[in-house]
């Protein structure tokens, strides 16, 4: 009976418990115990209800500390993000607690999940493993392994995995693979190679273990074993994250074994399915490419891999220049044997390259900076040993006789000690084509010493030294020394064995304006019909000029109407710009007392040519004919039209006095009076101002009124002196003649005593004029200025147009181009001599472009274009600033016509930066196409100005930029840095650039 008595009250007691759940009904202690094993089964949040239960009611220390480590170790199996500060602050609690030891090791885990290796590592070493458990134990090993894996500790590592690998069981198998990869990773392939061939028979670790042995084949160098391993990884494993490096190691081992075909395969895909593929593997699957004939895939991939300056890079290079040559691409060809050339790592390399760069050179006549004529040097240099070393001085003496740099081959040239036949006559062809490119560049006494220099070699190269005295002739001539260019046309013209070319025409024609120049009018007159009759162009300008010329010979010989038949003869030639011809004929029909003729044909003047510098001349010709014809009221008509319109010109002046005249003779005495001091009030100083007085007192004499005469004539002042005395008149004249005769120092004290004696004197105006003459040509320009300045405040007009001249020339030499303009637009109203015209219309459209104004540049531009006979340097000039001006009002368009006309001649400095501006306007435009054309001729045909050739190829570089050919650019900007010399903001855009196309 005693076996019932006490289950029942425990079975009673029981349900009791489980009846009452609230916590307060249970003792502290039963919550603790429920706790524990709720731990102990892991049901971590039924633990941790029970245990925080528990500390709230418990006092007891030691079970509240094993609580509160049951807890931490809950929350770290939770995996909570903030477990490792629990576990800390619990071993701060406690620190010396028995459980310290595991939860080191629980602080060292949380790090290793986190990929915290160093601090993992720390806190394992807090740790003393032997008080962990066995599984823990082999965790710790296992993850403190890792972790020193990780930090490349690897000696310490593969000890604890080999530990592992003995006496472990659940990461026993992943030892075992952390063993082998150590011994790939340090080099002990052998061993790394019998542990992966172990393991690729467990499932888990097959694919890695194949992926191991088959990089251990590779770097042994085994290929059929790469091959082998391989093909079966990628039949085995097709979307594996290791294909991109199997396809790269296949490749190489079937291009090693020479297979380029499945090379070609295998290293297309590798390049394919990475961002960053090898240089070395680029250039193996380049190399195929050109081998199989695949020459733009060639160029393609090389080009990536020339990212470095080493060997990989030379030999890329070499490999870039023969598939160039073989899609017929010589300019990149050039630049990519440049670059082979340029570099040192493999000397035979750089030998077959400067060959293949100096054919090309030479092949291409490309002159560049200078590199047609020094690369063939520096082979020479640096190769004389070399096969190609005969080649290459056969072709040094071809390039002396083809390149357009020829201030390079004449340095070249001047350096050979006995140089042969051959080399000398292409010096003297090199002396002749460097005078024209001064002459092209308004350098005439540097180009008559080149011209010199090639006549004096003598008669090694007899067209360049004929056609030297050519252009030392037309040198002379802009110097305005005509003897001597007579000299050399006529030595042109009797050694020219081809006598229908146009030069040889135009030999005839300069001889003619030399001689007219001289005003020896009969030689003039016999050069200029030569010319006429063996002038085949008879549209050229020259062509009718030569008629306006012999008709002028024939004027001053007095033969008029032979003169007025060539006038004619030049009008029908060129209409447009036949004004001369039609006036000059005017004036010939009213020598021939045509009177009748002559107003009729200068009406045909005024009516076609209404813009005509010779409008006015017109005018007061044809008020000249109606006076001879007795028709005063046409003729007053004439005078007073040319007075309204041209009231600057000198003979609006004359017209004036011829007015006053025609009135008087009319008996209408009152208009007399009013014309007369119209020129006497508008052109004080004045010959005719004084001609005007004594007439207007004849004038008041006939109406009987002399007392309003001496009222009028006393309120002139000094203006206008009516009477001269003898001293003042004799001084002047002593002190005038002296500076006539050129004797300037005796001259300036003569008219300085005069000015200090006569401060008021009758010819005060001229002698400041003549001091001012003398200071200018002492280049005493302040002075000059103060004193040209002093005749144009006098208000006598005699002297106004030269000393407006000289004033504006001396404040543009003086950068005050404010000023200058305002002189320049001053004498461009006041001036009658053809030359300071266009002086005036240059210096306005010069100091606008100074003062940035471009309409204003626009204005005087196109007013010098409309000149039937400005200078091509002046016309070239005057296109270049009118194009620049377009561009600075944004109307690219409009200067386009101008970019092209003016860059068919890049000898000149504006022909050279237009060719520029013209590429650049198709780049800003989108048209690389255009942009490129442009820049490949300028290339081709060179320029003396190599600021703006290498200004062309930054452009080059930056059309290659956008177009994301990166590789291309580099070579562009490679190649100028390496040739150009100067010593500006090209080598700064040179290194921005490389520095962009690095990042």
């Amino acid at each position: 009976m005693k076996r019932i008595l006490i289950p029942l009250c425990l079975i009673l007691g029981s349900h009791v418990a489980n009846g009452q759940r609230s916590y307060q009904f249970q003792a502290p202690d039963r919550l603790f115990v429920e706790g524990k094993e709720l731990f102990s089964l892991k049901n971590y949040p039924g633990c941790i209800d029970k245990l925080e239960a528990y500390k709230q009611h418990s006092t007891d220390a030691d079970l509240i500390q094993e609580a509160d480590y049951m807890l931490v170790y809950a929350a770290y199996e939770q995996g909570r993000p903030n477990a490792d500060e629990l576990l800390k602050d619990y071993l701060e609690t406690y620190p010396s607690s028995r459980h310290s030891d595991e939860v080191n090791f629980l602080i060292g885990s949380v790090h290793f999940g986190r990929k915290e290796y160093q601090k993992a590592i720390f806190w394992f070493g807090e740790s003393n493993i032997d008080m962990l458990n066995p599984e823990q134990q082999e965790t710790y090993s296992f993850r403190l392994a890792y972790s020193l894996l990780q930090t490349g500790e690897m000696d310490k590592a593969r000890s604890y995995f080999a530990r592992i690998e003995q006496v472990g069981v659940k990461y026993r198998e992943a030892a075992t693979y952390y063993v082998a990869y150590i011994d790939y990773a340090t080099g002990k392939y052998n061993a790394a190679l019998a542990e992966f061939s172990r393991l690729k028979e467990i499932p888990a670790y097959r694919e890695q273990s194949l992926y191991y042995i088959t990089q251990i084949y590779f770097i042994q160098s085994k290929y059929e074993r790469v091959i082998k391993e391989g093909e079966q990884l990628l039949a085995s494993y097709p979307d594996s994250k290791n294909n991109t490096e199997v396809y790269r190691m296949l490749g190489n081992s079937y291009y090693h074994l020479g297979n380029q075909g499945k090379a070609i395969e295998m290293l297309s895909k590798y390049v394919s399915s990475t961002d960053n593929p090898l240089r070395g593997d680029l250039y193996i699957l380049g190399v195929c490419y050109y081998d199989k004939g695949n020459y733009s895939s060639a160029v393609n991939t090389l080009g990536r891999t020339v990212r470095e300056n080493d060997a990989l890079t030379q030999n890329a290079h070499l490999y870039l220049g023969q598939s160039y040559l073989k899609l017929k691409d010589k300019n990149n060809a050039r630049m990519a044997f440049e670059a082979a050339a340029t570099s040192s790592f493999d000397k035979q390399i750089k030998e077959v390259a400067m060959y293949n760069y100096a054919l090309l050179i030479h092949e291409t006549a490309f002159t560049g900076f200078g590199e047609s004529v020094t690369i063939f040097e520096d082979f020479l240099n640096d190769f004389p040993n070399s096969q190609y070393a005969d080649k290459v001085n056969d072709y040094l003496v071809e390039v002396y006789l083809t390149t357009k740099n020829y201030q390079a081959a004449l340095n070249s040239i001047d350096k050979i000690k006995h140089p042969s036949t051959k080399i000398l006559e292409a010096k003297q062809d090199i002396l002749f084509q460097l005078g024209t490119q001064a002459f092209a560049n308004m350098k005439l006494d540097d180009a008559v010493g080149l011209f010199s220099r090639a006549i004096s070699l003598g008669a090694y190269n007899m067209e360049a030294r004929n056609d030297a005295y050519f252009w030392r002739g037309e040198s002379y001539y802009r110097l305005g020394e005509y003897e001597k260019a007579i000299s050399d046309y006529r030595t042109y013209l009797n050694n020219a064995r081809q006598r229908n070319t146009d030069m040889y025409a135009l030999a005839y024609y300069n001889l003619g304006y030399s001689y007219f120049k001289l005003k020896d009018y009969n030689e003039a007159l016999s050069r200029f019909r030569q010319y006429v009759n063996i002038e085949n162009n008879q549209s050229a300008a020259s062509y009718a000029d030569a008629y306006n010329r012999i008709g002028d010979c024939l004027f001053y010989n007095r033969q008029f109407a032979m003169a007025e038949e060539n006038y004619s003869r030049a009008a029908q030639l060129q209409p447009s710009a036949g004004d001369y011809s039609i006036y000059q004929k005017a004036f010939v029909l009213g020598l021939q007392k045509n009177y009748q003729g002559k107003i009729s044909t200068l009406d045909r003047l005024i009516r076609e040519f209404p813009e005509s510098q010779y409008i006015d001349d017109a005018l007061f010709e044809k008020g000249r004919a109606y006076v001879l014809l007795d028709n005063n009221k046409a003729a007053a008509q004439s005078f007073e039209t040319l007075i309204q319109k041209f009231p600057q010109s000198s003979l609006a002046r004359k017209g004036g006095v011829q007015l006053g005249l025609i009135y008087f003779n009319d008996n209408q005495p009152e208009k007399a009076a009013e014309a007369y001091k119209m020129v006497i009030s508008n052109y004080p100083g004045s010959d005719e101002a004084k001609v005007a007085l004594q007439d207007l007192k004849s004038v008041y004499i006939e109406l009987n009124d002399i007392n309003s005469f001496a009222a009028y004539a006393n309120s002139l002042g000094g203006n206008v002196r009516f009477e001269v005395s003898e001293q003042d008149s004799l001084t002047y004249l002593a002190a005038e003649k002296l500076f006539l005769r050129g004797d300037n120092d005796g001259a300036r004290r003569s008219l300085t005593n005069y000015l200090q004696t006569f401060p008021q004197g009758a010819f005060s105006s001229n002698a400041n004029f003549y001091l001012a003459s003398i200071a200018f040509a002492k280049k005493e320009y302040e002075e000059a200025k103060r004193l040209f300045s002093l005749v144009l405040e006098s208000g006598d007009t005699k002297f106004l147009e030269e000393a407006v001249a000289r004033k504006a020339e001396i404040e543009y030499m003086d950068k005050d181009y404010p000023a200058a303009l305002e002189s320049f637009k001053r004498l461009q109203i006041v001036a009658e001599n053809p030359e300071n015209k266009q002086a005036a219309k240059l210096g306005i459209m010069r100091c606008a472009q100074f003062t940035d104004q471009p309409k204003e540049v626009l204005l005087a531009a196109n007013e010098l274009l409309k000149e039937p006979k400005l200078s091509p340097e002046v016309s070239a000039e005057a296109r270049y600033a009118r194009a620049k001006a377009y561009l600075s009002l944004k109307q690219d368009n409009k200067a386009l016509e101008d970019l092209k006309e003016l860059s068919k001649d890049t000898r000149t400095v504006h022909g050279a930066e237009a060719k520029y501006l013209l590429a650049q306007l198709y780049y800003d435009s989108n048209d690389d196409k255009n942009a490129e054309k442009v820049l490949e001729d300028f290339a081709k045909n060179g320029t003396p100005h190599q600021y703006w050739l290498a200004r062309g190829f930054i452009l080059w570089a930056d059309i290659y930029i956008r177009q994301g050919d990166d590789v291309q650019a580099r070579q562009y900007l490679t190649s100028l840095q390496n040739n150009y010399k100067g010593d500006d903001d090209i080598a700064g855009m040179i290194e921005n650039r490389l520095g962009k196309l690095k990042k």
